[in-house]
């Protein structure tokens, strides 16, 4: 497997974590499919978490060409897109200013226990940042891949 996708929290946090430090187009089609399925659940307002920490990748994709590849996530749900930046420019998350488009707004970040504050911080039907961390280390396992859990 070289991604997982899926509820991180059901109809609610929809995530997305890579394995590989490339990703390649048949990854991004089947991503695509992956979450079109998924969003066909969506019900309520919802978020998008792509932990993107183990890309190669230095080009960062704005909210438009996001929107544009798939246009599946303009959905009338979404409301946050939160982004972990690759490790090798994590560091310029803070210059990178919020980009809106309607009901969505794109964020990125330098880490995913910031992803979860920010989450927690700006939709208060999150009950806290613990119960993120353990939903996510619940959704990747060590099989999966050990590098995907976080920050180790």
């Amino acid at each position: 497997m070289r991604y997982k996708a899926g509820w991180l929290v059901q109809n609610h946090i929809l995530a997305l974590t890579h394995y590989e430090p490339v990703v390649t187009m048949e990854d991004f089609r089947d991503i695509a499919t992956d979450a079109h399925m998924a969003l066909q659940e969506a019900t309520q307002p919802f978020h998008l978490l792509i932990h993107n920490r183990i890309i190669a990748e230095r080009t960062v994709a704005t909210l438009d060409s996001m929107l544009k590849a798939l246009p599946i996530l303009e959905h009338k749900h979404l409301r946050w897109i939160v982004v972990v930046l690759p490790e090798v420019i994590k560091e310029t998350a803070t210059v990178r200013e919020v980009q809106r488009h309607g009901s969505i707004q794109l964020k990125f970040l330098d880490s995913l226990p910031s992803a979860f504050q920010h989450l927690a911080h700006e939709d208060d039907r999150i009950v806290g940042v613990a119960g993120m961390e353990l939903s996510w280390s619940e959704w990747i396992s060590r099989e999966d891949n050990p590098i995907a859990k976080g920050e180790e």
